[in-house]
C-alpha cells in the first residue's frame, strides 16, 4: 500500500501503542529516506527513578526502519512484507528529558535491498539508531535487524 508521508505520520501518531507511550513521529521525509521520532517523559512512561521506562525507549526504536523501507519500495511499485526481525538495545544513560531519534536509510542500503529482493526475494540488514536527550547525550543505541521480502500474501513464515 502506497501512502504519503503525512498519512504515515498521522497513522503512527495515533497508533495506541506509540501514543500512550508518548512516542511521537515528528517528521517523515517525503521520499521516506528518514524520519524523526521523539519520546516525551510523562506519568505514562516514567519508572521508579523518574526516568523514561526502558520498554518505552525500546518501542520508540521498533517500527520505523521497516516502515520506511516498506514505503520506499511501495512508491517504486514493489509490494513488500517488512518487519523488525530482531533488535539489540544498549542503554547508555538514564533518560530524564525528551529523547530524539533519527532513522536514516542511505542509497547504498536501498540498492543492496533492491538487488537482494530481485535475486533472492528477501533482504535483511542490521541498521542502527541512537536516542539523544536534550543535552545531546546518547541515552540509548539500538541495532535493528530489518527483514524484507517480496509480498506473498498472508504468510507469517520467515
Amino acid at each position: 500500500m502506497k501512502l504519503k508521508s503525512w498519512q504515515v505520520k498521522w497513522m503512527l501518531r495515533i497508533f495506541p501503542a506509540l501514543l500512550f507511550s508518548r512516542v511521537w513521529l515528528r517528521e517523515v521525509a517525503t521520499d521516506f529516506r528518514w524520519c524523526e521520532v521523539s519520546v516525551k517523559p510523562s506519568l505514562l512512561n516514567r519508572n521508579l527513578q523518574r526516568t523514561i521506562f526502558g520498554g518505552t525507549i525500546f518501542s520508540a526504536f521498533d517500527p520505523f526502519f521497516a516502515i520506511l523501507f516498506w514505503q520506499i519500495f511501495a512508491w517504486r511499485g514493489q509490494k513488500l512484507e517488512a518487519w523488525l526481525k530482531s533488535a539489540e538495545i544498549d542503554y547508555k544513560k538514564p533518560a530524564s528529558t525528551r529523547l530524539r531519534i533519527r532513522f536514516e536509510i542511505d542509497n547504498a542500503s536501498i540498492e543492496e535491498a533492491e538487488l537482494a529482493l530481485a535475486k533472492e526475494g528477501r533482504f535483511q540488514k542490521w541498521m542502527t539508531a541512537q536516542a539523544f536527550n536534550t543535552s545531546g547525550e546518547v541515552c540509548a543505541e539500538a541495532r535493528l535487524l530489518v527483514y524484507l521480502r517480496n509480498y506473498k500474501g498472508h504468510s507469517a513464515n520467515f
